[in-house]
C-alpha cells in the first residue's frame, strides 16, 4: 500500500463519515416530524402501539438531531423483538451478535498480537508508516521463513477454534429458540396443512376428486378438507391494489376533513377536479371490487383446476405424517411438502407444472453462471478505470488534473469503491427475477435462494475481481494446477486490503446510514406530495428484504475471515459496520418493517453454511500463505483444520439442521393434546375452511381487505384462536 493509497484511504474515510453523519442526523430530524411517523414507524402504527400525529406545533427540540434512537435500539431485548416482529428478525440481529463476538476477539488479536509482529521486522523507522506502507502492518511485512510466522500459525488454530465453539452455540441457541417457538406458539393453518404437487391426471375424475379420494383413503382418520388451485392471474394482480386502498381508507376515516388534502382525479392526479380522498379511494376501491367480483363469476363458470392442491389435516400430527413421508410408489407424484403460511404463499408461482420446476432450475443455474462471467466485464472496467496509473495511460490530458492531492486521493481510495457499490445495487433485483422463474411455492423460499445467489454473486465477482484482477485467469490456472489455488490467492489476497477497508466503508458504513434515512422513499414521497399532490394517509407498510440485507452481511463476514490473518488492520473497520448493523436493524424491525412471513428461524441454517465456507477459505489461504513465505511445515501442520471443518460442518448440519426442515412428533402430539384441551380445534378447522382457497374463491369485502398481509405477526390465528 503506498502513500497515495493511505492518502486514499483517509479521504474514503472522511467522505463516509461526513455522509453517515449527514444521513444519522437527517434521519433523527425527519423521524421527529409528523407528516413522516407512518414512514419510520410504520410497524409500530400498524400495530397500534404508536398513534401518528396529524399535525403538531413546532418546537425547537424537532429540528434538533439527537442519539436517543441508538440507546432505544440498543435496549430492546429479544423476547420484544420476538413477541413484535417474529423469530426472523431475532436470527438477523443474533447474526450481528455472533460476528461482533467473533471478530471482536479477531480484533483484539490481530492489534496487540499480529500487527506488531507484522510491524517489528528489521530495522524499520517508525516515521515511515504514513508515507510507505500500510502493508507493514499486514503478513506482506514478514520475511520468507521467518519464525515469526510460526505466531500466525498459532492464532489461525485459535481463531478457528473459537469460531467452531461461538458457532456450534449460536447453532444450538438458535434451535432451542425455535422449539421453544413451536412449542409456545399458539395454532398456526401451516401446521395444519401440506402443499400437495405433480397430482396424477385422469380422464375420469376431477383433480379436487382426486385429491379428496387420495387421502381419505391413505389418511382417513386425520384428513379434514382440500382447496385445488386454479389458473387465476387476474384477481392476483387486483389484490394488492385493492388492500392499499382499504388502508388508506381505514387511515383516512380517522382524519378530521379539513386535514386531507384534495386530489385530482385524472391521469395520476396531474389535472383534473379536485375531490376529497376519502370519496376519490371510495369509489376507487367500489369500482375495483366490481371488477374483481365480475372476473370471479367469469373464473367460476370456466376455472381450469390445476394438478396442485392444500391439503388441510385435523391435527398438526396428521399433517407432518403427509408432508414429512412419500406418498406414491413413484416419488414424482404426489409429492408433498409443508405449505407456507398463506400470507407466504406465492399463488402465481404454483402455476407452473412440477415436472418444469427442475428444468427451470438447470437453465436458471447456467444463465447464473454465465450473469457471473458477462458481469465481471463492467466490474473489471470500473475498478480499472479508477486506477491512476491506468487512467493517466488512457487519458493523458486529465494528468494535470491528476496532479492535485485531493482529486488523486478520491480516485484512488473512494471512487473504486462507490462505483462498484453503485454496480452492485442492482444486482439483488437481478437475482430476484431469476429466483421467481424457478417456481418456489413461496415468497420466504425465494428470498432464501435469491439471498444465496446474490451471496455467489459478490464473492465470486467482485471478491476474485480485486484480489486476483481476472476470475478467468485464476479459473484458468486452477484448472491447470488445482493444488496451486491457496498460493494463488495468497500471493495476491495481501496487497487488496486497502481496496476492502474502502469497500467496507462505502458500502457497509454508508450503506446502513441511508438503510435509516430511507432517501428513496422520501424523495418518492415528496413527488407525490408536492408534484402530484397525492398524500399517503395509512402506514407504508414494507417488509425487510432478506435477500438484499444477508448478503451483504455475509460477504463482509466472508472479508473479514479472509483478512483475519493477513491483514488484520481491516477488522476495526469490519467492527465499525457490525456494530452500527446491529443498531440500525435492531431500529428498523421495531419500528419501521413489518414482517410479511415467518419461516421460525430458517435462515440460520444457510447462514451458518456460508458462514463455514468463509472459515473453510481463511484456512485454505493460510495453507496457501504458509506456502508462499516458505514455511512449509507451518503450511502442512493447517491442513488437518480443513478436514475439522467439513467433519464440523457435517456434524452440526445433522444434529440441527432437520430440526428447521422437519416439525418433530415430539412437539406435534403434545400441541395437539393441549389444542383439544382448550377448545382450539374447532376455530382452527373453521378457518382452514378458506385460509388456502385460491384468491378468486375469495369473498371479497373490506374486512378480509384490511385483514390482507397487514396483519400483525402472529395473530393471524393466535388472536382468534384465543376467542375460540
Amino acid at each position: 500500500m503506498t502513500a497515495t493509497d493511505v492518502s486514499g484511504l483517509v479521504t474514503s474515510a472522511i467522505i463516509n463519515v461526513a455522509i453517515i453523519i449527514g444521513c444519522f442526523a437527517l434521519f433523527s430530524v425527519f423521524r421527529k416530524q409528523p407528516g413522516n411517523e407512518y414512514l419510520y414507524f410504520a410497524h409500530e402504527i400498524s400495530h397500534e402501539k404508536k398513534k401518528a400525529a396529524l399535525s403538531g406545533r413546532f418546537t425547537l427540540h424537532r429540528i434538533i438531531p439527537s442519539a436517543s434512537w441508538v440507546k432505544k435500539a440498543w435496549s430492546f431485548s429479544e423476547e420484544e423483538i420476538l413477541e413484535s416482529s417474529g423469530l426472523d428478525a431475532v436470527v438477523l440481529s443474533r447474526i450481528f451478535l455472533f460476528c461482533i463476538r467473533f471478530f471482536g476477539i479477531c480484533t483484539i488479536a490481530g492489534i496487540f498480537i499480529l500487527m506488531p509482529v507484522n510491524y517489528i521486522q528489521g530495522d524499520v523507522d517508525i516515521s515511515t508508516i504514513g508515507n510507505d506502507a500500510l502493508d507493514q502492518f499486514s503478513i506482506a511485512n514478514i520475511t520468507n521463513g521467518s519464525n515469526r510466522l510460526w505466531v500466525h500459525f498459532s492464532v489461525l488454530y485459535c481463531v478457528s477454534f473459537l469460531a467452531y465453539g461461538l458457532l456450534y452455540m449460536e447453532y444450538n441457541y438458535i434451535s432451542r429458540m425455535r422449539i421453544h417457538f413451536l412449542q409456545t406458539r399458539r395454532p398456526q393453518l401451516d401446521q395444519y396443512t401440506v402443499l400437495v404437487r405433480a397430482i396424477p391426471k385422469s380422464k375420469e375424475k376431477s383433480v379436487s376428486e382426486q385429491v379428496e379420494e387420495f387421502f381419505s383413503a391413505y389418511h382417513p382418520h386425520t384428513y379434514l378438507l382440500q382447496h385445488t388451485v386454479l389458473a387465476d392471474t387476474k384477481i392476483q394482480q387486483m389484490l394488492s391494489k385493492a388492500q392499499f386502498l382499504a388502508r388508506e381508507i381505514e387511515a383516512l376515516k380517522s382524519v378530521p376533513p379539513i386535514h386531507r388534502h384534495p386530489q385530482r382525479t385524472r391521469f395520476w392526479g396531474l389535472y383534473g377536479r379536485k375531490e376529497d380522498p376519502l370519496e376519490l379511494y371510495s369509489k376507487e376501491i367500489e369500482e375495483l371490487m366490481k371488477i374483481m367480483k365480475e372476473t370471479q363469476m367469469q373464473m367460476a363458470q370456466g376455472s381450469k383446476e390445476l394438478p396442485v392442491a392444500f391439503v388441510s389435516f385435523k391435527s398438526r400430527w396428521g399433517a407432518a405424517a403427509a408432508a414429512q413421508t412419500q406418498q406414491a410408489s413413484n416419488p414424482l407424484q404426489w409429492v408433498t411438502d409443508w405449505a407456507p403460511e398463506p400470507r407466504d404463499v406465492n399463488w402465481s408461482n404454483l402455476l407452473i407444472p412440477y415436472r418444469q420446476v427442475w428444468i427451470r432450475r438447470l437453465v436458471i443455474g447456467v444463465v447464473f453462471v454465465c450473469i457471473i462471467l458477462l458481469f465481471f466485464i463492467p466490474a473489471a472496467l470500473v475498478y480499472t478505470l479508477a486506477k491512476l496509473d491506468n487512467l493517466m495511460t488512457w487519458f493523458p490530458f486529465i494528468q494535470t488534473v491528476l496532479s492535485i492531492p485531493v482529486v488523486s486521493s478520491f480516485l484512488s481510495g473512494y471512487l473504486p469503491s462507490l462505483l462498484l457499490t453503485i454496480l452492485y445495487y442492482f444486482v439483488p433485483p437481478l437475482m430476484m427475477s431469476f429466483t421467481k422463474v424457478e417456481g418456489y411455492a413461496s415468497y420466504s423460499t425465494e428470498e432464501r435462494a435469491t439471498a444465496g445467489k446474490v451471496f455467489l454473486f459478490l464473492v465470486g465477482n467482485s471478491f476474485f475481481l480485486v484480489t486476483y484482477g481476472s476470475l478467468l485467469s485464476l479459473i484458468n490456472q486452477a484448472i491447470d494446477s488445482p493444488r496451486q489455488i491457496p498460493n494463488l490467492l495468497a500471493a495476491s489476497l495481501p496487497g487488496q486490503s486497502n481496496f476492502f477497508m474502502n469497500f467496507i466503508m462505502t458500502k457497509g458504513w454508508t450503506g446502513l446510514a441511508t438503510e435509516t434515512l430511507q432517501p428513496f422513499t422520501i424523495i418518492s414521497d415528496c413527488f407525490l406530495r408536492h408534484l402530484l399532490g397525492k398524500k399517503l394517509y395509512g402506514p407504508q407498510v414494507q417488509s425487510l428484504s432478506y435477500f438484499r440485507v444477508l448478503p451483504n452481511i455475509l460477504l463482509f463476514v466472508f472479508i473479514g475471515f479472509t483478512y483475519t490473518i493477513l491483514a488484520p488492520l481491516l477488522l476495526p473497520f469490519l467492527m465499525v459496520y457490525l456494530v452500527m448493523g446491529y443498531i440500525v436493524f435492531r431500529n428498523q424491525v421495531m419500528n419501521m418493517y413489518e414482517p410479511s412471513y415467518e419461516t421460525g428461524g430458517q435462515y440460520w441454517p444457510h447462514v451458518h453454511n456460508r458462514v463455514v465456507g468463509s472459515l473453510f477459505l481463511m484456512q485454505l489461504i493460510g495453507v496457501g500463505i504458509f506456502g508462499v513465505k516458505d514455511k512449509a511445515a507451518a503450511s502442512s501442520a493447517s491442513i488437518p483444520l480443513l478436514v475439522i471443518t467439513l467433519i464440523f460442518n457435517y456434524y452440526c448440519n445433522m444434529r440441527f439442521r432437520p430440526i428447521f426442515k422437519y416439525l418433530p412428533v415430539q412437539i406435534t402430539m403434545p400441541k395437539d393434546l393441549e389444542d383439544e384441551k382448550m377448545g382450539y380445534n374447532s376455530r382452527v378447522y373453521e378457518l382452514l375452511q378458506t385460509a388456502y382457497s385460491c384468491p378468486c374463491k375469495h369473498t371479497l369485502d373490506m374486512s378480509m381487505l384490511n385483514d390482507g398481509n397487514y396483519k400483525p405477526l402472529l395473530s393471524d390465528v393466535g388472536s382468534t384462536s384465543q376467542e375460540a
